[in-house]
Parts: structure tokens; C-alpha cells; sequence
């Protein structure tokens, strides 16, 4: 085989490996956001007796793309990692063949939370890989042998990506792909009169065959079905709603609260698993908050009846709401004024925020993204040249 051949040969390996490594590196920065993505496929597959299992294979499935990213980047491991890639690619392209043709309400996930493809763009981007990797490895026999620097590179970026995993499963992710990002300005915060014109519309429940439904006063339901209720739910006006999240809860009552969070300096604590949160700790950091000169209000995904007792006022939302908030269960939201300036995770709460309080709010928020994003950049740069440059 001719020198310039086995470079094309490369080359076509080259790009698959940028891909898996660029899509599982997403998903390890966000592992809950993958978790969620897990999870809607277990849902779609009848699979939610695996719910349980959902972090965990995200995680591994996340870091397995990554590390062949790197294997085939590198050019170690060229048969295994062949294989692997073929095995890969043709059941993702099974899938998402599926997918385009059954065109469920969901995302593909092929770049975890912070890409979004349509069914039909990922179904051409895994045939247009699996062109690739057949260019590259077919057939499986005279592919070369990797230099023994490259086996250093692999194995050091392999190591830097397990650093990540750890890292990236004990803290928030480095990036948050939400909207409710550093410096995203709630909708409550903004002017009374925008929020004035339709700010509720009433919802009309209904139950049948224990399954409730919503339906609007201008098409309500036959009477097979039965009245349960009337809720009020937001109306979005659609050129704001794109630009400024909406943290919806309600008090004991069932009034919406919304504009709590978007008045002053507030601490949000969102616990979207009460379970499994640490109530002890959480009231601690709630008296800290008031302590420093802010307030605190807590926003749990349960009734009120199973909601313990707390200094500060609690209130309820939705489990998607308050996991997009923040990803640490129990985790604190700082919002000044509705903007949000920083976000902790329940285990690395400060134990004192009177300079966070007393800092101005846009130089506090501009100092974390720029903090976060040097974190990311600094460490693609360095995965780059482990495997670029060694």
C-alpha cells in the first residue's frame, strides 16, 4: 500500500475519531443531562424498570465513545478499535433510522444537551461515518501499527478523560448547556406591564381511565370523561420566552410564586429528589444565606404534606424545572434582581456568601463564565496536543 494511500486511510479515521470524542466528551461534562437522555430512550424501548441503571450507563457509554475517539485519533489499538467503531455506527444507524421514521418528540442525544440534531441529520451523519470507517478499515488487514509515542498520547489523554469523569460527576458541569445559564435574566424579572397582558391561562383537567388530560374552554372533552380540576398555567409570550427563562412554582396553595425569585438577592435551592436530600445540610446552608443578608427560598418536587420544615419559605415545581436549574440535588441558585449570577452544588455550598452579596452582580457572573470557559479551553487545548502534537 502506497504511502499516500495509507495517509487518505488515516485521514478517513481521523474524522470518526473527532466526532466520538467530541460527542463523549460532551456528554461526560453534563452527566445528568445524559442521564435524562438515557432515560427518554429507556422510556421509548418500554425499558423503566432501568431507570435506576440510567446515570451509570450514560456515563459508560459516554466515556466508551471517548475513548475510542482517542484510539482512533492516535491510531492505537487499530483492529479493536475498527470493530468497535463498526459495531457503534451500525447499531447508532439502525437507530436512528428508527427514529427519523417513528419521529418521536425527543432528541437523539448524539451530542448530549448541547447539540441538537433532527432525526434525519443524525441518521445521514452516522451513514456518512460508516462510509468513512469502511474507507478506512475495509478490508481488516494490513491497517499499520501505531508509533509507541502515540501510545503514550492515547494513554495519557485516556487518563485526562477519566480525570473528567470524576470531576464532572462531583461537581456542576463546567459548561451548563441550560437555559439557565450564568447571566440568563428570569421572565418574572422583567417589567410588571410586560408580564401584565395574559399572564395566566386557565387549564381544564380531566381524568379517564385514571389518566389525567388538559383541554382548553373552547374544546372540552364528551362526558366520558370526568371534571377534576381547574389549574392556571403560563402563557408565553413567545419573543421573551425565547431569551429569558421561566422559573415556575406555587405555594402550599397552588398560587404561582414566580416573581420571589426575580426580587432582590435570593439564594434558590432546588431539591428535585427529596429522597435522597440532604435536609440537615440544606438548612444549614439556608441559614447561612440569611445570615449573609439574602434570602432563601427552597423549590421541591413533592406535595406539601411530605415536605419537611424549613427556615425559609418552601415552594413547589415540576422535577424537569428543577433539574435544569441545577443539576446537584439540593444544589443553590444565586439570582440577583432575576439574574443569575452563580450556581453551587449542595456538597460545595461556600460557608460564607457576604462577599458574593456584596460583589456587583455582573462583574460576579462575568468572573465565573470567564472562570468556567478558561477551565474548558484549557483543557481541550491540552487534550489537543496530547493527541495532536506527542
Amino acid at each position: 500500500m502506497s504511502p499516500s494511500w495509507h495517509g487518505l486511510r488515516r485521514f478517513a479515521a481521523l474524522l470518526p475519531g473527532v466526532v466520538f470524542l467530541v460527542s463523549g466528551l460532551l456528554k461526560i461534562i453534563d452527566p445528568v443531562g445524559t442521564m435524562l437522555i438515557v432515560k427518554e430512550y429507556f422510556k421509548l424501548l418500554h425499558l423503566t424498570f432501568l431507570f435506576p441503571a440510567a446515570r451509570v450507563t450514560g456515563i459508560l457509554l459516554a466515556l466508551l465513545e471517548a475513548l475510542l475517539g482517542i484510539a482512533l485519533i492516535t491510531g492505537v489499538l487499530r483492529k479493536t478499535a475498527a470493530r468497535i467503531t463498526f459495531l457503534l455506527l451500525g447499531f447508532f444507524t439502525l437507530l436512528t433510522l428508527w427514529l427519523w421514521i417513528s419521529n418521536p418528540a425527543m432528541d437523539c442525544g448524539c451530542f448530549g444537551q448541547a447539540i441538537h440534531l433532527t432525526h434525519a441529520q443524525s441518521f445521514w451523519k452516522n451513514v456518512l461515518m460508516l462510509l468513512l470507517a469502511a474507507f478506512a478499515f475495509l478490508p481488516f488487514h494490513n491497517l499499520g501499527t501505531p508509533r509507541r509515542d502515540r501510545k503514550v498520547a492515547a494513554a495519557l489523554s485516556g487518563i485526562s478523560v477519566l480525570v473528567l469523569v470524576y470531576y464532572s460527576n462531583t461537581h456542576l458541569p463546567i459548561v451548563d448547556f441550560t437555559e439557565y445559564d450564568w447571566g440568563a435574566e428570569l421572565y418574572a424579572s422583567l417589567e410588571d406591564e410586560m408580564l401584565a397582558e395574559n399572564h395566566y391561562n386557565a387549564s381544564y383537567v380531566y381524568e379517564k381511565d385514571g389518566e389525567e388530560e388538559r383541554f382548553d374552554l373552547s374544546a372540552l372533552p364528551d362526558s366520558s370523561w370526568t371534571f377534576v380540576r381547574v389549574d392556571s398555567v403560563f402563557r408565553k409570550t413567545a419573543t421573551l420566552a425565547e431569551t429569558h427563562p421561566m422559573l415556575s412554582f406555587r405555594d402550599g396553595e397552588g398560587e404561582y410564586r414566580d416573581r420571589e425569585a426575580a426580587v432582590g438577592r435570593v439564594v434558590v435551592f432546588s431539591v428535585y429528589e427529596p429522597a435522597k436530600a440532604d435536609w440537615i445540610r440544606l438548612e444549614g446552608q439556608c441559614r447561612e444565606v440569611l445570615s449573609s443578608g439574602g434570602r432563601a427560598i427552597v423549590l421541591v418536587s413533592d406535595v406539601p404534606e411530605r415536605v419537611r420544615e424549613l427556615p425559609v419559605p418552601t415552594y413547589f415545581s415540576d422535577y424537569k424545572t428543577l433539574i435544569t436549574l441545577n443539576r446537584s440535588n439540593g444544589g443553590g441558585t444565586y439570582f440577583h434582581d432575576g439574574e443569575l449570577v452563580n450556581k453551587w452544588s449542595a456538597a460545595h455550598f461556600p460557608e460564607n456568601l457576604t462577599e458574593d452579596f456584596s460583589a456587583d452582580p455582573v462583574d460576579l457572573s462575568t468572573r465565573y463564565i470567564v472562570k468556567r470557559r478558561l477551565y474548558l479551553q484549557g483543557f481541550c487545548v491540552y487534550l489537543a496536543a496530547l493527541l495532536l502534537l506527542v
